[in-house]
């Protein structure tokens, strides 16, 4: 397989289309990821308020992806990916609506978050299966490169867009955005004429597994696959570290670069990260091969924690600038390299359940990850805390290189 790999995506057109919607989706929901936070702040004055937002989003992917996965093994996947885009256009759609009707309470817009967080569980489930049947094992790191790229992007021009909406319409109308965006994606998706399975690998109806002999096999697949059972650990170290980076990176800003609190120059150490992240989904096309993951992942992981370490020598801020944009871009290549891996590996059958399992590991790291780097901060400093980061990174990398010395690819 690794001889045959492209990195064109132009004799894909369907997934072109399907991108193409995923595409305004993202950036609809990287809109509403400043606005909503805005929104609630503004009605409370609270952090904390405003910070359960964030974790609302996370709460559900831990409760429900062990089933989310089998579903969209099992069933429609198209289905799945549509009806969560109409459901979340839906519900996103009632925060505005609610306003203009003078009924909107911060109850709502939580409980918005988290019926959405939710559909989201069950449509992302079903896109691990999707893409590969879209395009085929051999654009497969170019369409995860691809959509790695978009998600980038509006995680750049969403907070721009958000910014400018915010100013001329305010922030609640604002949310009309995402709204609309989920409605468009579920429209062109509609074009698609795909159930999103691999025909030749799929089972049939009357020899599909029940649901819980279905996550059996996933771990069980996983357990006996110590490629991809590494690559999941590499994972979640990889999210732990992360998340004590970015948990603390105002912090950081502040305290160690001596930047005041509202200077725009903090936002700039955000946009760093998405340019990173844009970077590696452009590049990893040409870098992926599936036999070359035993160097691929310890070297990512070890340049994000020299990146992290690098933090901590009192950069400048332009140094510091570019040293986030390399940690970021060696933190997305390890998350690419390990979905697209397990995509890879992983049966049509067993292919959402293998890699929602993969989120909730990575997904699972990174909250344990900014409350540790919170403690070490509290108790010593952010450059500790970036230390201890670097430090489980170079751990990762040394673990993850020993692991998959000895292993071959099973793609």
């Amino acid at each position: 397989m690794s001889d045959t790999i492209s990195t064109s995506l132009r004799k894909e057109p369907a997934f072109v289309r399907w991108a193409t919607a995923e595409g305004v989706s993202m950036l609809g929901s990287a809109v509403s990821g400043v606005v909503l936070p805005l929104v609630v702040y503004e009605a409370t004055g609270s952090a904390a308020q405003t910070g359960a937002l964030f974790a609302l989003r996370v709460v559900p992917y831990l409760l429900f992806g062990l089933i989310a996965g089998p579903i969209a093994d099992r069933g429609n996947r198209r289905r799945l990916i549509i009806g969560g885009n109409l459901v979340e256009g839906s519900l996103v759609a009632t925060i505005p609506l609610a306003h203009a009707l003078g009924v909107l309470t911060i109850g709502h817009i939580y409980v918005v978050a988290l019926l959405s967080a939710t559909a989201f569980v069950f449509s992302d489930a079903a896109v691990f299966g999707a893409v590969p049947a879209l395009v085929g094992p051999t654009r497969l790191p170019a369409a995860n490169g691809l959509l790695s790229s978009l998600a980038s992007g509006s995680e750049i021009a969403g907070p721009v867009i958000a910014g400018l909406l915010v100013a001329s319409i305010g922030a609640t109308n604002a949310v009309w955005i995402d709204a609309t965006s989920f409605f468009f994606a579920a429209a062109v998706q509609l074009t698609i004429r795909s159930n999103y399975r691999d025909p030749t690998t799929s089972p049939s109806a009357d020899t599909t597994p029940r649901m819980r002999e279905t996550i059996g096999s996933a771990f069980r697949f996983i357990r006996g696959d110590r490629s991809i059972a590494t690559l999941l650990l590499a994972g979640f170290g990889n999210s732990f570290a992360f998340g004590a980076v970015l948990g603390l990176l105002v912090p950081f800003a502040v305290e160690e670069l001596n930047i005041p609190a509202g200077d725009s120059r903090i936002g700039f150490l955000y946009g760093a990260l998405g340019v990173g992240s844009l970077i590696a989904g452009i590049v990893f096309a040409r870098v992926f091969r599936p036999e070359r993951i035993r160097f691929l992942t310890p070297v990512s992981l070890a340049c994000s924690g020299v990146m992290a370490a690098a933090l901590t020598t009192g950069p400048s801020w332009p140094a510091a600038v570019s040293l986030l944009a390399a940690f970021s871009w060696a933190i997305t290549l390890t998350i690419m390299v390990g979905i697209t891996y397990r995509q890879l590996a992983a049966p049509d059958h067993l292919r959402s359940s293998v890699n929602v399992i993969g989120r909730m590991v990575a997904w699972g790291g990174q909250p344990f990850g900014a409350a540790t780097g919170a403690l070490i901060a509290s108790m010593a400093s952010v450059n500790n805390a970036y230390r201890a980061a670097a430090v489980v990174m170079l751990l990762t990398s040394l673990l993850a290189r020993i692991a998959l010395r000895q292993t071959r690819s099973s793609v």
